[in-house]
């Protein structure tokens, strides 16, 4: 048993709004079971129309009615003109489609190359301009660490300062004894009002104002003797 052709998925010839001897003309067969699947790979219209107006044996449509469906339209010189009329239409429209796509192709491609170069010019602006918040939270740290940095030199320098100055004033008197600005003791128990001089507050020997006055010696009283 002989095994018949698979037929064509896809029909380029639209043979039911053709005149009736389209369909004894073999030419159009042969043409659009060449181009579509299963004889060629599964591809969008535009294409099996380029490959079906490419096809050798329907070049003769390009010139004139004769040459391809001859012997099939004998009896209808109109219909034959009628389908190789059809032929230049499909060819026409396939031809324009392929200008098309070629010149969106190549402006497409001519403007990723346009976009590409001005990128490569620009370096660096580039990245900055899509950086810029980066850079800028760079320099607000930086500044915010030196003015901490600064802050804290300051305010170190003046502690030590301060601290200095209460030793020299005598930050290890009591709390009820201070020293005045003429470096002298005030305060209840203040003595001796001379903070250069030792006292009960400080360590070494005291001075005479700080020594204890003698105990007064008391009479006794006398009942013999008359006043």
């Amino acid at each position: 048993m002989e095994l018949l052709p698979r037929a064509p998925v896809t029909t380029v010839v639209p043979f039911a709004s053709l005149p009736s001897c389209a369909v004894q003309c073999g030419p159009l067969y042969d043409a659009n079971g060449a181009c579509v699947p299963p004889a060629a790979p599964a591809a969008d219209e535009a294409t099996y129309d380029n490959c079906f107006c490419a096809y050798d044996t329907l070049q003769a449509f390009k010139q004139g009615t004769s040459g391809v469906c001859d012997t099939a339209c004998t009896a209808d010189p109109a219909g034959l003109s009628s389908i190789q009329g059809w032929f230049t239409s499909l060819c026409n429209k396939a031809a324009a489609a392929t200008t098309t796509s070629s010149t969106s192709s190549t402006g497409t491609s001519t403007s990723s190359a346009n976009s590409a170069n001005n990128q490569a010019s620009s370096g660096g602006g580039d990245w900055l301009s899509t950086h810029w918040q980066w850079v800028i939270m760079i320099v607000i740290v930086v500044v915010g660490i030196a003015g901490i940095w600064v802050g804290a030199c300051i305010w170190r320098r003046k502690y030590l300062k301060k601290k200095d100055r209460m030793y020299e004033l005598g930050k290890g008197l009591p709390s009820n004894i201070a020293v005045n600005t003429q470096g002298n003791l005030v305060g209840p128990g203040a003595r001796d009002s001379n903070y250069s001089n030792p006292g009960m507050f400080m360590t070494g020997p005291g001075g005479n104002g700080y020594s204890e006055k003698p105990k007064k010696e008391r009479k006794k009283w006398n009942v013999t003797r008359r006043t």
